[in-house]
């Protein structure tokens, strides 16, 4: 019986233990509904890179949308609706607040872009093999050299041309606030001249709390938090962009400066 067709003034007369197992029932039901996507769509993703590997075309361009078109079909198949306020920004440094392993599928399937991401990464299955082949920029966040040694290649990734994403808090949060910018993540932006485009991102689920089942953080483990998102009917994200790039000549102001853009476009 599934409960979402009847009357609210029915369900509300139903006992307890007649909800709780259609609840159950609904929440299996949406798990076996998507698990084959969670199945196909790396696979898909992964092949692709092999087969455009072995015809030397994985060029970074190309692994940007190999990446946008799995990470749009997967979103879709699991019901995360994206919403975008604002245009797009060019090509250059995008930076945003952190919330879920679910944002750089959310930034991929709107637009072709390179990551910087935290190093644990590398070594979650599956996600890992295509984050490392999409060209993703990983930093040991424990490490403060690390910020310093991965300058190069995010210069290389901004010089490309290509949309560098990075999240200067440097770890995933509630969305109750923002945590402090590091300003060394600003530093390759700063030396090439390049725009810097500022976004924040915000989820929404009508059946339960985004802070705690979508967004991941604190002591949350992945794959619990995985599964029970996987049980919501649906996950709304919001994305907006600030209205114009900037460039910097200091790190520091630009760490300042985009902190609250980022803010503004919270409210």
């Amino acid at each position: 019986m599934d409960l979402n067709n009847l009357s609210p003034a029915i369900r509300s007369r139903l006992p307890d233990s007649v909800k709780d197992q259609s609840g159950l029932t609904i929440r299996i039901w949406r798990i076996a509904k998507r698990t084959p996507a969670l199945i196909g769509c790396p696979v898909g993703c992964l092949s692709e890179y092999f087969f455009q590997g072995v015809l030397g075309r994985l060029t970074p361009a190309r692994r940007a949308r190999i990446l946008q078109k799995w990470s749009g079909r997967l979103l879709r198949r699991i019901n995360v609706r994206i919403a975008v306020e604002g245009d797009l920004p060019a090509p250059g440094l995008m930076v945003s607040n952190h919330l879920s392993y679910l944002d750089i599928m959310v930034f991929s399937s709107i637009a072709g872009t390179v990551f910087v991401s935290k190093h644990e990464v590398r070594s979650w299955p599956g996600i890992g093999w295509i984050a490392s082949l999409s060209g993703t920029i990983y930093i040991d966040r424990t490490r403060r050299s690390d910020t310093r040694a991965i300058q190069p290649e995010m210069q290389a990734a901004l010089a490309s041309g290509l949309r560098l994403v990075v999240f200067p808090e440097g770890t995933s949060s509630d969305g109750s606030g923002l945590l402090p910018f590091r300003s060394s993540l600003f530093q390759p932006a700063v030396d090439l001249n390049t725009p810097v485009t500022a976004a924040c991102l915000r989820y929404e689920i009508s059946d339960g709390n985004a802070g705690e089942e979508v967004c991941y953080w604190g002591d949350h483990s992945l794959a619990p938090h995985f599964l029970n998102l996987l049980t919501k009917e649906s996950v709304t994200v919001r994305i907006r962009f600030s209205e114009k790039p900037y460039q910097f000549s200091d790190r520091k102001t630009a760490a300042k400066t985009m902190q609250a853009e980022v803010e503004k476009l919270r409210d």
